[in-house]
């Protein structure tokens, strides 16, 4: 199996993950090797019960804390920011709680709001709580996400016996135990509102007929990241995939895909097409050329068909 086919098989939506344990010592803290971030054996009170490792080596991992009867759950995660801003995997977070069918469309009780995580100066962290109503064994869920440099943290936890508000405040408690390394300054951060007018798409989308040399090139870099001060909502494809873009463009988004960081970049090149990038932990896969805008239902279809044109290690980072 070629380099970009192995990425999409492992990469897609809905696939099997290639998660297994994530190393760690017995009762001893755990300091993450690219990031300098330290979780210590015991978070909140409750014991480190599994360290899980979803892309190698430490890109994407988590690490589970729970009391003995089971009342209290606390998970931290550590992800490779390769794309998007916290806004944006924040959202793609809450939504994952939301669509949980144990959870039974749980209600927001505490709406998204900014935090200053520990150690920085800005409100750089989004975090809300959730009171589901009808579930048996629990009473508050959260989820709260910020960036440490070149890494996104979440941390997700739920109680049976915590108000909302307590559990707010158990995990800035827990958060404030987590050692994290001096960065530079972060931004400060505020919820994804929708955007003001919907992207507009001109016929279908096709596959470019520019000359293969063009495109040859075109892909041996991939696209620039796209970047904005400020980020709107412009839709929900279907389940956890939605897309985003900056305010006030028209011809770019990134379509996020689960709450991890995997999204498909697509926006136009000075060559005279539109490039779509899948874009995960330590790879980037360029999608077939495009040659106008694609429907983000288009830009899936190039992913899950494993329309790609070629790949792009980005792990290390050179």
């Amino acid at each position: 199996m070629s380099l970009f086919a192995a990425a999409l098989a492992m990469a897609l939506p809905g696939a099997a993950s290639a998660q297994q344990p994530l190393p760690v010592n017995a009762g001893a803290a755990w300091a993450h090797a690219h990031s300098g971030i330290v979780i210590p054996a015991t978070l909140g009170g409750l014991a480190r019960m599994r360290a899980t490792s979803f892309a190698d080596p430490e890109l994407d991992i988590s690490q589970n804390f729970g009391s003995s009867d089971g009342n209290q759950q606390l998970t931290v995660y550590i992800f490779r920011n390769t794309n998007g801003t916290v806004p944006i995997w924040f959202a793609q977070a809450q939504r994952a709680i939301s669509l949980r069918e144990d959870l039974k469309n749980p209600g927001l009780a505490i709406g998204p709001a900014a935090f200053t995580p520990p150690g920085q100066a800005t409100a750089s962290g989004l975090k809300a709580v959730f009171a589901p109503a009808g579930v048996e064994g629990i009473r508050s869920t959260g989820v709260a996400l910020f960036a440490v440099g070149d890494w996104y943290v979440k941390m997700r936890a739920t109680s049976a016996t915590q108000s909302p508000g307590e559990l707010s405040a158990s995990m800035e408690d827990a958060l404030s135990e987590i050692r994290l390394p001096q960065t530079g300054a972060a931004v400060a951060a505020e919820p994804i509102a929708d955007c003001a007018a919907k992207l507009a798409f001109t016929g279908n989308a096709a596959d470019s007929a520019l000359p293969v040399k063009t495109l040859t090139a075109g892909v041996q870099t991939p696209a620039p990241r796209i970047t904005a001060s400020r980020w709107c909502i412009d839709g929900i494809v279907g389940g956890n995939r939605a897309v985003y873009r900056p305010e006030g463009t028209a011809d770019r988004y990134l379509l996020a895909i689960g709450d991890n960081g995997k999204a498909v970049a697509v926006q136009p090149h000075a060559a005279g097409y539109y490039s779509a990038n899948f874009i995960v932990a330590a790879q980037i896969v360029a999608l077939v050329a495009q040659d106008r805008l694609p429907t983000p239902q288009r830009a899936l279809d190039l992913v899950e068909k494993k329309r790609a044109a070629g790949t792009t290690v980005t792990w290390p980072p050179r």
